[in-house]
């Protein structure tokens, strides 16, 4: 009988099995050390368990075990400085080192087989020779010769790599594997002809446009036309030109609905041929069904704002009259749930933690500490962003603007001074909702504007335009710049996680919660036509404010402090 070769599986290539625990770690240190290095080894232990809420005697003394740790802690969440965090994680990775897991060169425990060997000679850079050991061990062990690698050897070295808990990013490891084995495939002789590329890509859900007949796009293209240049003499042509972010967000809708038809293998493509192929109802429902509430969408308004913004597609556009656009009317009726006024699940559970007095003073006086931080920095550059980053943060605590408005405040336009007072103001067209919208400053964040004026902002590239917060050549910063100096920060150094958008639930939250009355004036700040606006999309965590206001009353009359009518 023919024997059977020995199969590895993918996770035991490179993994051990280490037992020793942190508490094992922090025996040992305790053994070895003495003095000043056994006495903040320590610390940085307590500081693991009482800041982190690591437990010492169930979590292994592995680089992966502290790379979770670290991956969520931020000096915020620590409550420590950013220095002071770094010099933890320097400690505890330093002290593993020693007494943890061993860690060696995997190239020591595994030997490359022949071919590999001849392969990793041919490189003329020992980086390059570095970058593909692991894959030569890994092939080595699973007999897998050189011009045999494939997508699937990729994808067991990852499994590998994960189990061996030593890599800090396998995902990273198999990146750049693969940038460093096409460069050899490209610059070294004899090399494999042999093309890597990622293993976890898969095919995108929504098609490219291209994919669909020409027909498809070139009605699409004359939809925008129209929905650009409506004619304020036809009655079935839209009150108003869309705008150019609406006219996108209705393109992705359209691609996102044939792709559904083709996917679901409701139509074939070559039968999608432009928008009025929707306005079928057994066609209008399989473009649907995929976007209903399940493992691939978590909102119930997906689906009815696609159907809504149809519909108006086939009022004004395709020209339906409203008899052949009720089947569909009643369709999106169904599909509307209760919710879809209210405020989102991600937003209402990150509101949440503003219901500690502590986190809204932490947030309301961030401002002042980041223009400190940014003040003690050398570096002239450095200061000039992080005296920006206090601004932005400032005007979207104290302002309640929208992103969009915040990255184009234009210097000329949209800030006026009148006496010592600054304002910040938006015409109708410029808002998101046609409103026109003016605010004043606080002296706090007109301070932090005029420095920036006078001092730091000429720093900036783009300076000589006419923005407040000036990208590169010029124009306005960028969404995600902004984004980003409004958010990460306050996780950096706060704790707090708060999105751009999220500014604008904070500011309703933190004034109605404290005083009701202020429900018309937060609603007017925040440019809502209506306050219904207001109360049903930027409110919905003020039960416990209302609660604890309730049982204060109550309180009070038990005690006699109120007297009953």
């Amino acid at each position: 009988m023919e024997h059977q070769p020995h199969i590895i599986p993918d996770d035991e290539v490179f993994a051990s099995v280490p037992r020793t625990t942190l508490r094992d770690v922090l025996v040992q240190v305790e053994t070895e050390y003495s003095g000043t290095l056994q006495r903040d080894t320590r610390s940085a232990f307590r500081m693991l368990e009482r800041h982190l809420g690591v437990d010492l005697d169930k979590c292994l003394a592995t680089p992966a075990a502290i790379r979770e740790i670290f991956a969520g802690a931020t000096p915020g969440t620590a409550r420590v400085s950013k220095k002071r965090l770094a010099n933890v994680r320097s400690c505890i990775a330093r002290v593993l080192e020693t007494f943890g897991h061993r860690r060696t060169w995997i190239t020591k425990e595994i030997q490359p087989s022949a071919a590999w060997q001849a392969l990793l000679k041919k490189p003329g850079s020992n980086h390059q020779v570095w970058g593909l050991s692991r894959l030569a061990c890994y092939a080595t062990v699973k007999g897998i010769e050189p011009c045999n690698v494939t997508s699937e050897t990729l994808l067991g070295l990852h499994t590998a790599l994960e189990a061996e808990e030593v890599c800090k990013q396998p995902r990273k490891l198999i990146k750049h594997t693969i940038a460093v084995w096409n460069m050899c495939a490209k610059d070294v002789a004899d090399w494999p002809d042999i093309r890597l590329s990622s293993p976890f890509k898969s095919e995108p859900y929504m098609m490219p446009l291209d994919a669909f007949p020409d027909s498809f796009g070139k009605d699409i293209a004359a939809w925008a036309d129209r929905m650009s240049n409506p004619d304020p003499f036809d009655l079935s042509a839209p009150a108003r030109a869309l705008r150019p972010a609406t006219l996108e967000s209705y393109h992705y809708m359209f691609r996102r609905l044939a792709s559904a038809l083709v996917r679901s293998e409701a139509l074939p493509i070559e039968r999608i041929t432009g928008l009025a192929v929707f306005f079928d109802q057994q066609v209008f429902k399989a473009a649907l069904r995929p976007f209903l509430r399940g493992d691939r969408i978590t909102t119930d308004a997906y689906a009815h704002k696609m159907a809504t913004q149809m519909i108006a597609v086939g009022r004004h556009y395709l020209g339906l009259e409203e008899a052949d656009l009720a089947p569909f009317v009643q369709i999106a009726k169904r599909l509307r749930t209760s919710s879809d006024r209210k405020m989102g699940a991600r937003n209402f559970e990150r509101l949440k933690q503003f219901d500690e007095a502590a986190m809204v003073q932490r947030l309301l006086n961030f401002p002042e500490e980041e223009l400190g931080r940014a003040l003690a920095l050398a570096n002239p550059i450095r200061r000039t962003k992080g005296v920006e980053r206090a601004l932005a943060i400032s005007l979207a605590i104290f302002t309640g603007l929208r992103a969009k408005n915040l990255r184009q405040i234009h210097l000329v336009e949209n800030v006026q001074r009148r006496g010592g007072r600054v304002f910040v103001r938006f015409n109708a067209g410029e808002t998101k909702n046609r409103e026109r919208l003016e605010l004043e400053l606080p002296s706090n964040t007109i301070n932090l504007l005029d420095l920036f004026l006078t001092k730091h902002r000429p720093l900036l590239p783009g300076s000589n335009g006419p923005y407040l917060f000036p990208g590169k050549s010029g124009g306005p910063r960028s969404y995600s710049a902004i984004r980003d100096a409004i958010g990460k920060a306050l996780w950096d150094h706060a704790g707090i996680r708060i999105s751009p958008h999220l500014y604008r639930h904070v500011v309703a939250k933190i004034a109605i919660e404290r005083d009701p009355r202020l429900a018309q004036a937060v609603s007017r700040r925040l440019g809502h036509k209506s306050i219904n606006t207001t109360y049903a999309c930027y409110l919905g965590t003020e039960g416990p404010a209302a609660s604890r206001a309730v049982n204060q009353l109550l309180s009070d009359i038990t005690t006699g402090e109120v007297k009953s009518q």
